[in-house]
């Protein structure tokens, strides 16, 4: 490039290798927004074993193998393709999505990431013989071979971010905080509607070079909440927790309705889930164990969560409640594409939501 007489280069276009980099560092932008993509495709393809195994907290490698529908061989040259996708074909489509992948970025953006990412996979038509994809960073298949291979998909990362000298660094300093951070949304997984609902079994391991196998997550695959929390923390972690089953209507905003043509009338809402009783000594001294979801998806409501714990407070003024709370309201009425990682979600009317819930949550504590 020439510079200008001010110093500035001319303009030009990034060449698509730097775009790649620079888009997919936007996307996974740490190990549980990784490990999140990866576990979310399992569940997508009706898996009912999913097993995540990370070694020296991921930063060597991470491995997750489900026993879901497994890749057919058509699809093998478009899987880690930026935006190829099987969740949807249209920008309409979005306003009905429930699956837990659509963008097409995860497998892609991972490709870019990595030193090296492998997929083996079967189908039901193969087994039990697979075929195990070397991936190329720009997602294009490398090296295919034939393996055997039960019914699913095992995707494993090499050393995550090393194209990224900064952030691998940064991963390396700070591994065991960031291996938490990735405990901690996994849980989310294991308690939520997606895994405690339909039952799938999630088991979570590290392995350090020098030292046995630590199972740190290990469900059962009961298709019951209460299972969940029992197998993750134990039988007394239920004590003093009652059901949580909220239903309410939400007014819809004045910006709403001018955007509407049609439907005006209060949106339904739903709340299923469990909370802690309000009697004093039946809270918890922290908010960790608190999870929200929006159509059985973990993510971040920031004000709903604290409108539950204001609520809670006026019933037991220091403590905080466990929360588990699935918000079951229309596709139409919240934007889950608001993020490249879906943590967080737009909802529509959230000031007349939170105010519902305040009431109905309300009304619950007071009644038991």
């Amino acid at each position: 490039m020439t510079p200008k007489s001010n110093g500035i280069s001319s303009i030009k276009a990034i060449d698509r290798t730097s775009i790649h980099r620079i888009t997919s560092g936007q996307v996974v932008i740490d190990l549980q927004t990784a490990v999140k993509e990866l576990v979310e495709n399992s569940i997508d393809a009706g898996a009912t074993s999913v097993e995540v195994r990370f070694k020296q907290y991921g930063l060597k490698s991470v491995e997750i193998i489900d026993n879901g529908s497994g890749i057919p061989e058509e699809d093998y040259d478009s899987i880690a393709l930026k935006h190829h996708t099987s969740k949807l074909e249209t920008f309409e489509d979005l306003s009905v999505v429930r699956s837990f992948g659509f963008r097409g970025e995860a497998l892609s953006s991972l490709c870019a990431l990595c030193e090296q990412l492998t997929v083996a996979t079967a189908t039901k038509e193969t087994v039990p013989m697979g075929v195990s994809l070397e991936m190329g960073s720009n997602g294009h298949v490398k090296n295919r071979s034939t393996v055997a291979k039960p019914k699913g998909t095992t995707v494993t990362i090499n050393s995550l971010f090393s194209p990224l000298p900064v952030r691998r660094k940064e991963f390396e300093r700070n591994s065991k905080r960031e291996f938490g951070k990735a405990l901690a949304l996994l849980h989310a997984y294991a308690l939520g509607p997606c895994c405690s609902g339909p039952g799938v079994r999630l088991t979570v391991s590290n392995q350090m070079d020098k030292g046995f196998k630590s199972v740190q997550i290990r469900t059962s695959g009961t298709p019951s909440t209460r299972a969940s929390v029992t197998a993750l923390w134990g039988p007394k972690a239920l004590d003093n927790i009652i059901d949580l089953d909220l239903t309410f209507s939400v007014d819809r905003e004045k910006h709403t309705l001018r955007r509407l043509s049609q439907d005006t009338e209060p949106v339904l809402v739903e709340v299923k889930g469990l909370v802690s009783k309000f009697s004093v000594g039946c809270g918890r001294t922290g908010t960790d164990r608190q999870f929200l979801y929006v159509n059985g998806r973990p993510c971040n409501l920031s004000k709903v969560q604290k409108a539950f714990n204001e609520v809670y407070r006026t019933f037991n003024a220091n403590q905080a409640p466990f929360i588990l709370a699935d918000f079951l309201l229309p596709t139409e009425s919240c934007d889950i594409n608001l993020s490249p990682d879906k943590r967080t979600i737009f909802l529509h009317n959230e000031g007349n939501l939170i105010t519902a819930l305040k009431v109905s949550f309300g009304i619950v504590l007071l009644t038991n």
